[in-house]
């Protein structure tokens, strides 16, 4: 069986974000083959942390526009 090889798209250029408990979420990558995001998270313009999260929690908008991306 052939192994998938592992794709990470960068996603700084498009510019996407979303509010979510007073904090503001940027998209930085996605990895295909897990189906993760890694991201940036701001509260009042200043940086708190960088995370990872599955696409499945992503607000339903933000996965139309990856979707039509890919």
């Amino acid at each position: 069986m052939a192994k998938k090889k592992a794709v990470l798209v960068d996603l700084k250029k498009m510019n996407l974000s979303f509010e979510e408990k007073g904090q503001t979420i940027k998209l930085i990558n996605f990895k295909t083959q897990t189906l993760t995001l890694d991201t940036e998270i701001f509260e009042n313009q200043d940086f708190i942390a960088k995370r990872t999260m599955v696409y499945a929690h992503l607000p339903k908008k933000l996965k139309a526009q990856l979707n039509s991306f890919f």
